[in-house]
C-alpha cells in the first residue's frame, strides 16, 4: 500500500510539475504581465530590450526579483535574462541551466515549450544560448535597449542607490562600476557598431501609472501595515524600548503574510524624530515625549509607506497637540485636493496655507511627499500634473529643533478619476481615536 501510494505521488509531481509562482496567480496573470512585454516592444520600435534579473545575494536573505524585471515577467528566477525584439514582436527568457535551491520551488522555470507557454513567452531557452542571440541582432544592426537606472531589490529605491553608486564611484580607493554600466560597457565592447539606448524613460513612465490590479495590492499592503501600526500604539507605554513596539508591528506583518519590509523600521521617540531615518530603535520609551513610527511591510513586489506619531504616556501636551492639529490638517487639506491634473505645486501651495493658518508658517520647507509602489520612494516625473492611477505619499512634516519636537503624518494616496483614494485609512489619526486604542490590550500584553 505504502509503495502504491508513493508511486501515485511520483506520478502527480510528473503530470503537473512545479506550479506558476504562487504571488504571480495571486493578483496578477501571466497575461498582465505580458501585456507590458508588449507595449515595451510598442515603444521600442525596431530596438532589442535585453533585461537582467537580479543576481543571488552574498548574505543569507530570501532572494527577491529586480522590481523591473519582476513588472515586465512575473519571474523570481535569479540570473535569468529578458529579451524583448520590437521588429518580430517576440519575447525571449533565458535561464540557467541549474536552478539555484535558495528559491522556491514553485518559481522555478526549465528551459522549453511548457513554461514558455504557462509564463506566455515566445520562447525560454538555456542561457547558454546568450551570446550567440545578442550576436544576431548586432549583426542585424537592431538598436539595443538596456537598463541603465539601478536595480531595485529588497527594501530599495532607486534615489538611494543612486547615491550609494556616486559616492562608491567618487571614492578614490574604490571606483566600483555599477552592474548596469559594466554590462553596457561590455555590450559597447563586443558590438562597438550597435547602437545602445536606456530603456529606464520608458519603463518609468509605465510604473508611474498604477493599473487596478496595482493598486489592489497596493491596498491590500496600506491595510496590513496599518494594522501593524495600530498594534504598535497599543503597546506603547513608558519604560519599553523602541524596538518592542517595532517587534508589534512585526508580528501583525508576517501574520498576515506580508513578504517582508517595505523599508527599515523608524521609532524615533523624542529627540530621535529630528533624524527622519533614524533607525537604531533602541531607546526607552519616556512620559511626556511623542513616538514617530514610520514603517511599512511589502506584498507581492509593492509596498505602501505609512507613519503615525503619538503620545507616550496616552495624551499629547498642550504644545504637542498644537503641532500635531497642524499637521493633520494639512494632511487632511492636501489628501482633499488631490485629483487628476494636480501639480506638487498645487499640493505645497495647499499645505502652506494650513501652516499660515495655525501660526507655523515658518516651519513650512515646501515637502509634500514622494511617489510610491514597487518602491517606497517609487519612480515618476515631479514636474508633471497627476493622472488616475499616480500613487504618492502624502507626509505634512512639523519640527521645531529647539523645542525638540517633530511631528509626522504619512499615508499612501492614489489618484482616481475624481479625486484621491487614501491606501492607508485604517490606522487612526485622530487624537481621541488614537487615546483610545492605546488604552486596548496588544499583542503580547496580558
Amino acid at each position: 500500500m505504502r509503495i502504491i501510494k508513493f508511486i501515485s505521488c511520483c506520478v502527480l509531481l510528473l503530470v503537473t510539475g512545479p506550479s506558476i509562482s504562487q504571488t504571480m496567480w495571486k493578483y496578477f496573470s501571466p497575461e498582465d504581465f505580458e501585456a507590458r512585454r508588449k507595449k515595451v516592444m510598442e515603444k521600442i520600435g525596431d530596438g532589442v530590450l535585453v533585461l537582467q534579473a537580479a543576481e543571488m545575494t552574498e548574505a543569507y536573505i530570501k532572494f527577491r526579483q529586480d522590481n523591473n524585471f519582476y513588472y515586465l515577467t512575473g519571474v523570481e528566477v535569479p540570473d535569468a535574462v529578458l529579451i524583448l525584439d520590437g521588429k518580430r514582436k517576440e519575447s525571449i527568457l533565458l535561464v540557467p541551466d541549474v536552478m539555484s535551491k535558495d528559491i522556491k520551488v514553485e518559481a522555478h522555470i526549465q528551459a522549453g515549450e511548457k513554461d514558455a507557454t504557462a509564463y506566455k513567452f515566445n520562447r525560454v531557452l538555456s542561457k547558454t544560448y546568450f551570446t550567440n542571440i545578442l550576436q544576431r541582432y548586432a549583426d542585424n544592426r537592431q538598436p539595443f535597449f538596456l537598463q541603465q537606472s539601478p536595480q531595485e531589490m529588497a527594501e530599495m529605491s532607486r534615489d538611494r542607490c543612486m547615491m550609494i553608486r556616486t559616492s562608491r564611484l567618487d571614492d578614490p580607493w574604490d571606483g566600483r562600476l555599477s552592474k548596469e554600466v559594466n554590462f553596457y560597457n561590455k555590450m559597447k565592447e563586443r558590438f562597438p557598431a550597435t547602437v545602445v539606448n536606456d530603456i529606464t524613460p520608458i519603463l518609468d513612465d509605465m510604473r508611474w501609472v498604477k493599473d487596478k490590479k496595482e493598486i489592489a495590492v497596493l491596498r491590500e499592503c496600506g491595510r496590513i501595515g496599518c494594522l501593524g501600526i495600530n498594534e504598535a500604539i497599543k503597546v506603547t507605554r513608558p519604560g519599553i524600548y523602541e524596538y518592542q513596539t517595532i517587534a508589534a508591528c512585526d508580528f501583525i506583518y508576517d501574520d498576515n503574510g506580508s513578504a517582508g519590509p517595505a523599508y527599515f523600521a523608524i521609532a524615533a521617540s523624542g529627540e530621535r524624530g529630528l533624524i527622519w531615518h533614524y533607525n537604531a530603535n533602541n531607546h526607552k520609551l519616556e512620559a511626556g515625549t511623542v513616538l514617530l513610527i514610520d514603517y511599512a511591510p511589502e506584498v507581492n513586489y509593492y509596498v505602501t509607506d505609512i507613519t503615525r506619531t503619538w503620545p507616550v504616556q496616552g495624551e499629547f501636551t498642550a504644545e504637542q497637540l498644537k503641532f500635531y492639529n497642524c499637521v493633520r490638517e494639512a494632511r487632511d487639506a492636501i489628501i482633499a485636493s488631490m485629483k487628476p491634473g494636480i501639480t506638487m505645486n498645487d499640493m505645497r501651495n495647499v499645505g502652506k496655507e494650513v501652516y499660515k493658518k495655525h501660526g507655523f508658517e515658518k516651519y513650512w520647507f515646501g515637502y509634500v511627499g514622494h511617489f510610491v509602489g514597487m518602491a517606497v520612494h517609487d519612480v515618476g516625473p515631479y514636474d508633471k500634473p497627476f493622472v488616475e492611477g499616480v500613487v504618492f505619499n502624502v507626509e505634512p512634516i512639523l519640527e521645531d529643533k529647539e523645542k525638540k519636537i517633530h511631528i509626522r503624518l504619512e499615508d499612501t494616496i492614489v489618484i482616481t478619476a475624481t479625486g484621491a483614494e487614501n491606501l492607508t485609512p485604517q490606522s487612526p489619526v485622530d487624537p481621541k481615536a488614537i487615546y483610545t486604542l492605546m488604552k486596548e490590550k496588544g499583542v503580547g500584553e496580558k
